[in-house]
């Protein structure tokens, strides 16, 4: 249980070095060189939502046709029991494309969840259920889920123009998550043919314009790769991370060493549950009995008690622990 929560003792911040650890959300126009880069960063995995590997070899893949197929990639990706084996075999998890996994995830949440609806707009049971919010609710549970583990986590999305601008495609329900949570939303644009008709390679942009959307968490990133390659944007990544530590001055550390800082223990029921009888027979032996029944009952409601919670009312245990230690010091007790 021993769980330490003091603003007056916090962590600072730190930045970590290289991919790990990273996000990004690519995207541009067809044959811009998206994931052929992508597939060249460290030990590649494809989670395939489409055809978009048909002119690679060589790289793992597993080709998903339903959002049920690639939410059991992500628990085999994340889960205890496999996770360990997994980051043996993989270091970037790719998703591509990003448009493509959020309508698996529409049709799994009408006919799951949506018993047969034919769109998210249908209601259920009196509208009780609203799909749009069950649905945003599913894929970024699902995202956050792979986002937050060890990998370098790629996106690769197609693009679409609103007024005059270049946005990733899809809806706001999908797509807003993944660009504000990543770390880096990348614009790859097409530099066309030379005069022989050889395609130049692309260019990729990580700054806002008039013209496209795009994006980094740290603003000493280079914003314009001339060439776009996997090459190109781990470069960016460490004169970034570099440029921070001198702006700031605070040394970047390993992913390692920022994992672990920011890792946070959990409560324990059985500690927890122990203190609480402790501090209860403190209240009991000074007489105190109706204060600690009012302290109990402000978290549980009337007539709660702590001996009847459960393991998923821990929260609720710890909040009611820190409030009979606190009158207990002012009681003296």
């Amino acid at each position: 249980m021993a769980v330490t929560v003091d603003i007056f003792n916090p962590q600072k911040t730190v930045i970590a070095k290289g991919l790990a650890g990273k996000s990004a959300l690519i995207f541009g126009s067809n044959s811009t060189g998206k994931t052929a880069q992508a597939v060249r960063m460290p030990k590649p995995f494809v989670i395939a939502t489409e055809s978009g590997l048909n002119a690679t070899s060589g790289v793992s893949y597993i080709r998903v046709n339903a959002w049920a197929d690639l939410k059991k990639i992500v628990k085999q990706l994340t889960s205890k029991t496999t996770k360990d084996k997994a980051r043996e075999l993989y270091d970037t998890i790719i998703i591509d494309e990003l448009y493509a996994a959020a309508l698996l995830c529409q049709e799994y949440i009408q006919t799951v969840i949506g018993k047969g609806a034919l769109t998210l707009g249908d209601t259920i049971d009196g509208g009780k259920i609203n799909l749009y919010q069950a649905y945003e609710k599913e894929f970024f549970k699902t995202v956050n889920t792979l986002l937050s583990c060890d990998y370098t986590v790629i996106f690769i999305g197609h693009a679409q123009e609103k007024d005059g601008k270049m946005y990733p495609k899809g809806d706001k329900r999908s797509v807003d998550p993944v660009r504000d949570f990543v770390d880096y939303v990348i614009y790859v644009e097409s530099n066309g043919v030379d005069d022989d008709g050889n395609v130049i390679p692309s260019s990729a942009y990580l700054a806002e314009t008039d013209r496209y959307f795009a994006r980094s968490r740290f603003d000493t990133t280079p914003t314009y790769l001339p060439v776009w390659s996997a090459e190109a944007f781990e470069e960016a990544v460490n004169i970034g991370i570099e440029g921070m530590e001198k702006k700031t001055g605070v040394k970047a550390v390993t992913y390692q060493e920022q994992k672990e800082q920011n890792t946070t223990e959990t409560y324990d029921y059985d500690e927890t549950m122990d203190a609480l009888q402790e501090v209860g027979q403190r209240f009991a032996s000074a007489g105190k009995m109706e204060e600690l029944t009012e302290i109990v009952e402000q978290t549980l409601g009337r007539g709660g008690k702590v001996s009847e919670c459960s393991k998923s009312q821990i929260q609720a245990m710890v909040i009611i622990l820190d409030d009979l230690r606190e009158r207990a010091d002012e009681l003296g007790i």
